[in-house]
């Protein structure tokens, strides 16, 4: 696939020249054979690490870890694999949950054991070297006979003193489960535990420290069945894990996903969960929209908003945010004209309003499915996503780990933003439209590269859910056009103009 390194000037959003890469790849964690998965990704020296992990082809209960690093173009630098032949193993199931501190890494995770009757999950800390050497690992859980509580970790966060805060559940005889907040020293051994619950099904998804020492918990509220429900709801705690207040999503008849909950720079809660428009019973899925929540220290909503239009089976899967505040978003749905699923990445400011969304795939035949799990800003000012591909044939191998490097504005390549549809340019190379004033609040005008006069022109202007908002013919002798955006929408824009089929230019600009 494309790898390319390319220097630029970000118009629009930024007035800061990048060095921006690209790259869009599968990898094998343990040879052709294995069923490779990942859930997240975070940058170091070397390029970027990959945590994930693999089971034999033949054999699903037998996890193993591995941990994939590559260089800034996407070149695989080397692997390193854990596990043995007795316990199944996993590392987090959330962005953010394989932290690099003092030139160590930590993780937690779940290790399995199958017995003849049953299964045991301990949940499992893990600290590694600055070479991914394992340090040490801590067990957590449930050592004695009848072995009737299981624990799976998925998330943590390490706090100034290297203590550990960890979210996740305890599942009791396979019914009840409750969401688990619990604090380790720096060593992994345990100094307190508090359990959340309504209803006999919590998960822990997330947990941050928040800036008056105490914690938020991102936890998950389910019921069984075809008319079952679910919903996201935040607990927030002291410093001991004492609760002080929870807030809920409406979930009443409805089928939310899980929140995944960061730090915002101005000292709030942010989280971002799929939200459930309609459910068409009896059927397990509904139709969905990304939400996001700013919430602060003392329950008060900032804001709450919900993007784009409903879609079947779309789930959202993580949520980051980099150092000046800007959210990325990552998560898939089901393409029904294509029978295949694809991933996206939806781009915000601190106070959510849209700048971008972009979907991405790697295998593009009919029952490929392509998924994105977790997403980190880059020090390029891009972005990087990771999860797996699981190819259908013709699509060839195994389910691979997927890696795709974007830039500021979440484009695969100089040439290749999507907006709705693939565009392909041939012949002649797509100019960059002049657009001004950008940002504008009231009426832009364009200018249209044109080899000469005669030429008649049509441009076309997607908002960044790919929609058409604007389509208009560009005369013969006319090459500027001045457009009102006064009733527009807030947000980025993109417009591109073709001559007979072939893309003549391309530009974006801001609505205020």
């Amino acid at each position: 696939m494309k790898k390319l390194v390319i220097f630029f000037t970000i118009l629009g959003l930024s007035t800061v020249s990048l060095s921006q890469t690209y790259f869009n790849e599968r990898y094998n964690l343990n040879g052709s054979n294995s069923i490779d998965f990942c859930d997240e990704v975070l940058e170091i020296e070397q390029g970027y690490l990959i945590p994930g992990g693999f089971y034999p082809e033949n054999n699903s209960a037998l996890h193993k870890l591995g941990i994939l690093v590559i260089d800034t173009i996407g070149n695989k630098l080397s692997v390193k694999v854990y596990g043995d032949e007795t316990y199944g193993y996993n590392y987090s199931y959330t962005q953010g949950g394989f932290r690099r501190v003092n030139n160590n890494y930590y993780s937690v995770g779940m290790k399995r054991k199958y017995t003849s009757n049953w299964t045991n999950d301990n949940g499992i800390i893990y600290k590694f070297d600055n070479n991914l050497d394992t340090i040490w690992t801590k067990t957590i859980g449930d050592q004695q006979f009848p072995n009737d509580t299981n624990y799976q970790f998925r998330h943590f966060d390490i706090l100034s003193n290297m203590d550990l805060i960890i979210a996740g559940n305890i599942i009791i005889d396979g019914e009840i489960a409750k969401a688990l907040l619990i604090k380790t020293d720096s060593l992994g051994n345990e100094l307190w535990r508090k359990y959340f619950y309504n209803g006999p099904l919590n998960l822990g998804i997330n947990v941050i420290q928040t800036p008056d020492a105490g914690f938020a918990i991102s936890c998950y509220l389910w019921t069984f069945g075809l008319y079952g429900i679910s919903a996201p709801y935040i607990v927030k705690t002291d410093s001991m894990g004492i609760e002080q207040w929870r807030h809920y999503v409406y979930w009443n008849d409805q089928k939310h996903g899980p929140m995944y909950l960061q730090n915002s720079p101005d000292s709030s809660i942010i989280g971002a969960y799929e939200h459930s428009d309609i459910i068409s019973y009896p059927a397990t899925d509904s139709y969905n929209r990304d939400a996001i929540i700013k919430i602060d220290l003392e329950r008060n909503i900032i804001w709450d908003k919900i993007y784009g239009i409903s879609h079947h089976s779309k789930h959202l899967n993580s949520l980051n945010i980099s150092e000046n505040g800007r959210l990325i978003v990552t998560g898939n749905k089901y393409n029904n004209d294509y029978s295949q699923r694809v991933s996206y990445l939806l781009n915000c400011t601190n106070n959510g309003d849209s700048l971008w969304y972009r979907e991405y795939g790697l295998l593009h035949e009919p029952n490929s499915n392509n998924y994105l799990y977790g997403v980190a800003p880059t020090s390029d000012g891009g972005y990087i996503a990771a999860g797996d591909v699981a190819p259908f044939p013709p699509d060839t191998g195994n389910q691979d780990v997927w890696v795709i490097k974007v830039d500021s504005m979440g484009c695969e390549s100089w040439d290749e933003c999507w907006t709705g549809v693939k565009e392909h340019i041939a012949m002649r190379k797509a100019e960059e439209l002049k657009i001004w004033p950008n940002p504008s609040s009231n009426a832009i005008r364009i200018f249209i590269p044109k080899e000469n006069e005669s030429e008649i022109h049509t441009l076309v202007i997607f908002d960044l859910y790919g929609r058409k908002v604007e389509k208009t013919e560009i005369p013969s002798n006319i090459s500027t056009i001045q457009i009102n955006v006064s009733v527009w929408k807030s947000g980025l824009y993109t417009a591109i103009s073709s001559y007979k089929g072939n893309i003549s230019g391309r530009g974006k600009f801001v609505v205020r």
